[in-house]
């Protein structure tokens, strides 16, 4: 039995060391720039939705830094303290143009039916993307993305809670960009409520 256990062992450990790659190859062209296209949205219920593009510009990312300044009395080069004792500290933030020019492209609102409850975005792309959950505002969730990353071609998929009342007064704003945010689409979903004449 233990003669057996050996050759097994053996046998698997051969089989594993021929059948490795002699040598890596490279699995895409590196000096691509990351690209990112929305090309459709559907649903799971109620088809294909119209998508049009509000607008599609370069921009540059702005940053900024934030300074920390005492408040000191000019004459007597002294710290101004508050009513408590305590210097006054004042924050200063300085914005600057960064380094990265990105495409960003704005899809106009897209006003969903009440009763649909999956949301399908079709991507292409040559690089991984990234799209995080929207802000609900302040009020219950009710857009929610399941599909926060991918790389290549894909699907990002979200799943919407069935509206019962008036038409929601918050939208989900939802972005979907390069992992380098080289390329960033924002899409607007609203939604109908089935109170509504």
């Amino acid at each position: 039995m233990r003669k057996l256990f050996y050759f097994l062992l053996l046998l698997g450990g051969l089989t594993g060391f021929y059948s490795c790659e002699k040598e890596a190859t490279n699995p895409g062209d590196y000096n691509l720039k990351s690209d990112l296209r929305v090309l459709g949205i559907s649903t799971r219920n109620l088809g294909d939705l119209e998508m049009k593009i509000l607008r599609s510009i370069d921009t540059t990312y702005v940053r900024f830094f934030v300074t920390n300044d005492t408040l000191i009395d000019v004459a007597s080069g002294e710290p101004i303290l508050d009513k408590d004792g305590k210097l006054q500290i004042t924050k200063d933030t300085t914005y600057y143009e960064g380094n990265i020019t990105a495409k960003f492209v704005e899809i106009e609102k897209v006003l969903l039916d009440s009763p649909i409850d999956t949301i399908y975005v079709s991507l292409e792309s040559n690089a991984k993307w990234q799209a995080p959950m929207p802000s609900s505002g302040g009020k219950a969730q009710w857009f929610f993305t399941q599909r926060l990353a991918g790389g290549g071609d894909g699907t990002m998929i979200a799943s919407v809670a069935r509206n019962k009342n008036y038409t929601r007064s918050v939208d989900a704003v939802q972005y979907i960009l390069t992992s380098d945010s080289t390329t960033m689409y924002k899409l607007v979903f609203g939604q109908k409520g089935e109170k509504d004449k």
